[in-house]
């Protein structure tokens, strides 16, 4: 399932082509609406591309196909127990990773995420549109995703699925998680 940061991505690339006159597939639309299935539908597909047999588990599934089936459970590595979060009051302060950015920050040069001009500019816009961007550090990602009817995937390794709370994602000993540090060092400088 995309992340909030993609799911921007996407909407913003939608509108640069609408703008620009050029039809976007009704899928792709589909996509930026409602985004895909989980990250086992998304992986299933990825990994099977010419599997296209209809199987009707779902209704998500059966309207928009396999990536957007919602059935895949996650599977957790064993020695990863998610705390409950603890409770963020209006006297908490949400702290910034210390130390700087983290080895595969996002905002580093040549990261994944700005591989592309349009998920580059997205990156670069969101401290100045307000939007926060969480460190990954401790955050909790499925090693795997198993379907009902038997199928296992493997987890994706950039896919983290903390829970999120009032817009707050948690990580996996129950504490807020960090700002990420690039973001921060960015949003520090903007004239607000």
């Amino acid at each position: 399932m995309p992340g909030d940061f993609e799911q921007l991505a996407i909407t913003r690339l939608i509108e640069q082509a609408q703008q620009a006159g050029l039809a976007v597939p009704p899928a792709v639309q589909r996509y930026a609406d409602h985004g895909a299935g989980n990250g086992g539908a998304l992986q299933w597909v990825k990994a099977h591309p010419d599997d296209d047999e209809f199987r009707g588990c779902c209704w998500a599934e059966v309207i928009s196909g396999p990536a957007y089936c919602n059935c895949w459970t996650p599977v957790y590595a064993d020695d990863v127990v998610q705390a409950d979060p603890q409770p963020v009051g209006p006297d908490s302060r949400i702290e910034a990773r210390e130390g700087g950015m983290c080895g595969d920050c996002a905002y580093r040069p040549r990261s994944p995420e700005r591989a592309e001009a349009y998920s580059e500019e997205t990156l670069m816009a969101l401290p100045r549109s307000g939007s926060v961007f969480w460190c990954h550090e401790g955050m909790r990602k499925p090693i795997a995703w198993v379907h009902p009817d038997g199928r296992t995937v493997p987890g994706d390794p950039d896919d983290y699925r903390p829970p999120i709370v009032d817009g707050v994602p948690f990580r996996a000993d129950g504490r807020p998680g960090l700002l990420c540090a690039g973001w921060t060092a960015i949003a520090r400088s903007c004239p607000f």
